[in-house]
């Protein structure tokens, strides 16, 4: 396996999203369970049990780079997604953007700053519902757009 053939902006770009889009999904899910990761939920029925910590750092720290590595594409691209500017494409990526920011800084630093903010059931769940929505309609545009991001 070639390792710089993965490197390539194009690849970078790829996996950064799908990761990012797996992610939103991951995460509304945590959210509908009021900020309580699902994968906790795993380790509870596995013999693995205490590495999730580890693990879950770890799945963290790659959404806050693979959210950082986005949005730096989207910044020299011009501010293009999707080949244009629209509005609702923008939205929803600045929508998994900053929840996987929030995440590598959860990661980092141990404390969820949007969990921090609030852990209403009902702002977890409308929050859930945005993740949801975004990661839709990302994966909607992107995959009539060729599946090009930028």
């Amino acid at each position: 396996m070639n390792f710089q053939e993965h490197t390539q902006p194009d690849k970078l770009e790829r996996y950064s999203f799908l990761w990012s889009e797996i992610r939103l999904l991951i995460a509304a899910v945590a959210l509908f369970l009021g900020g309580y990761p699902p994968l906790l939920y795993i380790f509870r029925i596995s013999s693995l049990y205490g590495i999730e910590n580890l693990l879950l750092k770890l799945c963290w720290i790659i959404s806050g780079v693979a959210s950082g590595y986005l949005l730096y594409r989207w910044f020299t691209g011009n501010k293009m997604l999707f080949g244009g500017k629209a509005n609702l494409d923008t939205a929803a990526f600045f929508v998994s953007i900053v929840s996987g920011i929030n995440l590598g800084i959860t990661g980092l630093l141990g404390t969820n700053i949007g969990l921090s903010i609030s852990s209403n059931k009902l702002i977890l769940v409308i929050f859930g519902l945005l993740y949801l929505a975004s990661a839709y309609h990302l994966s909607k545009r992107w995959k009539a757009s060729g599946k090009k991001l930028f």
